[in-house]
């Protein structure tokens, strides 16, 4: 069996695609054999892993795949039988073609969204470009997540009720604003590293909904 493929994308910039795919990824890549692959042209994923210190390298390999274009899925391919997990950060463009190629072998799709009504507004383009994908991959998942939640505050009620509206469901797990994201990415690490116990727990409690989702369908097939 080859990597189970992640895709972390939204068309809108600043919703945290690298910051969740970088802990996502790093966390889970101390455990089992993780790849990222940087789609982004201004290499976020990539700075990212290269603020770590020698001493304490990113635990995940990292490879910069912008330039790839629609024929990024090829080269994810290449990579697959040497890995557990793939994840993908996807530049923020609809219209950039790398992101529906890399949709094409993946497993699972994940939104990151601001739970806010111009956020998810901004959200509906890349429902569509995956609802197009998955006529052509009939294994693509695709979930929402709330993101950069403010502390102390519920997802408000408009947002709760726009999320309803869309094709797929957001996962359980929400994740919130706090220091902790903005350091593990100065340091070139992530949350696991700091004393930080609530987003250590978010991060782990959306890698154990993403594993369930990604089991039941392997299950299936």
């Amino acid at each position: 069996m080859g990597a189970k493929i992640i895709v972390v994308t939204n068309q809108k910039g600043g919703c945290g695609k690298t910051t969740l795919t970088m802990n996502l990824a790093g966390v889970l890549g101390s455990k089992k054999k993780t790849l990222i692959i940087d789609g982004d042209s201004q290499g976020s994923a990539t700075r990212w892993a290269s603020s770590a210190s020698d001493n304490k390298p990113f635990p995940t390999a990292i490879m910069g795949l912008a330039n790839t274009g629609d024929k990024v899925h090829r080269e994810i391919k290449k990579y697959a039988a040497d890995y557990d997990y793939i994840f993908v950060d996807c530049p923020p463009a609809i219209d950039n073609n790398f992101t529906a190629s890399a949709l094409l072998v993946a497993d699972l799709a994940l939104v990151p969204v601001i739970p806010s009504p111009t956020d998810l507004w901004a959200a509906i383009g890349i429902q569509k470009v995956i609802s197009n994908v998955m006529d052509l991959n009939e294994n693509l998942q695709a979930r929402l997540v709330a993101n950069m939640c403010q502390n102390n505050t519920s997802i408000s009620k408009e947002a709760l009720t726009l999320i309803e509206e869309f094709e797929f469901p957001k996962v359980t797990t929400d994740i919130y604003q706090r220091t902790a994201y903005r350091q593990a990415a100065a340091f070139g690490g992530t949350v696991a590293d700091l004393d930080n116990i609530k987003a250590h727990d978010e991060i782990n409690q959306l890698i154990s909904e993403i594993l369930k989702l990604l089991n039941k369908r392997t299950k299936k097939n």
